[in-house]
C-alpha cells in the first residue's frame, strides 16, 4: 500500500498474491470476460467517461459536505416538506368541504363565508404572500423621457 494515502500499488505482495489467484481461476477469467464485453459499448461510446464524471462529482459533494450544510440542507427539506403537507391538507378538508355542498354558493353565500374568522385568517395570508411576492418582484419604472 502506499503510505501517503492507503492505495494498494502493483508492489503490494498481498495484491499481487491476490491477482495471481485470479487468474488462476478459470470463473474469475469468465467473468472478467463477460465484464470486459459489457464495458466495450460504453467505452466505445465514451459513456464509461460520464459514469467517471458523474462519481467524481458526487465524491466531490461528499467532501464538500460538513456538519452546517447538512444541518442547513435537512432544515431546507423539513421546511418543504411541512410547507406541501400543510398545502396538501388544506386541499383535502376544502374538498370534503365541498363535497359536502349541496348547491354551489350565491354571491351573497360567499360574502357570508368570508365574515367566518377561518376565511378570513386564510384570505389575510393569501394577501400577505400576494404582498411579499410583489415586493421581491419590484422593479423600477423606467423614465421615457430620459431619452
Amino acid at each position: 500500500m502506499d503510505g501517503a494515502n492507503d492505495i494498494p500499488t502493483a508492489r503490494d505482495p498481498c495484491l499481487a498474491g491476490a491477482a495471481q489467484g485470479l487468474l488462476q481461476n478459470a470463473a474469475a477469467m469468465q467473468g472478467l470476460a463477460e465484464l470486459v464485453a459489457r464495458l466495450e459499448p460504453l467505452l466505445a461510446g465514451r459513456r464509461l467517461n460520464n459514469v467517471v464524471d458523474m462519481l467524481s462529482a458526487a465524491a466531490d459533494v461528499v467532501d464538500m459536505s460538513d456538519a452546517y450544510m447538512v444541518e442547513k440542507l435537512s432544515k431546507a427539506f423539513e421546511d418543504g416538506m411541512g410547507a406541501a403537507w400543510s398545502v396538501g391538507n388544506a386541499a383535502r378538508m376544502a374538498a370534503a368541504r365541498m363535497e359536502r355542498m349541496e348547491e354551489t354558493p350565491s354571491l351573497l353565500g360567499l360574502v357570508r363565508m368570508a365574515n367566518a374568522p377561518d376565511v378570513r385568517r386564510g384570505l389575510a395570508s393569501l394577501l400577505c404572500m400576494a404582498a411579499a411576492l410583489g415586493r421581491q418582484h419590484a422593479y423600477d419604472p423606467v423614465e421615457s423621457s430620459a431619452d
